[in-house]
């Protein structure tokens, strides 16, 4: 059957991962601070609608050690951020190989 989408649609949550993973900075760079939600929604250019579906797929993303999750609270506001574990790019798995 001829499918008109450019993605497969079980590959989809995959390719939602790898995209959200590709905006986040690496745990390991310590110049950068972690990004929470909206940062991570405004960068991927999604909609208000999609706020609750990101949040939870950082969660569950978090509990299966792709991201760590960092909360603060400062006063009465509370915020989480996130950052990268594993490196996507060659550079920097050789960067990390290499302890820099």
């Amino acid at each position: 059957m001829f499918s008109t989408t450019l993605t497969d649609s079980r590959s989809f949550g995959a390719t939602y991962q790898w995209a959200i993973l590709s905006v986040l900075p690496m745990d390991s760079d310590k110049k950068r601070h972690g990004l929470n939600s909206p940062e991570i929604k405004k960068e991927l250019g999604l909609s208000n609608a999609a706020r609750t579906s990101l949040c939870l797929m950082m969660k569950e993303m978090a509990a299966e050690g792709l991201v760590q999750r960092y909360d603060y609270k400062v006063g009465n506001r509370r915020f989480v951020t996130y950052k990268r574990i594993l490196p996507l790019r060659k550079r920097e798995r050789i960067a990390r190989f290499l302890g820099l």
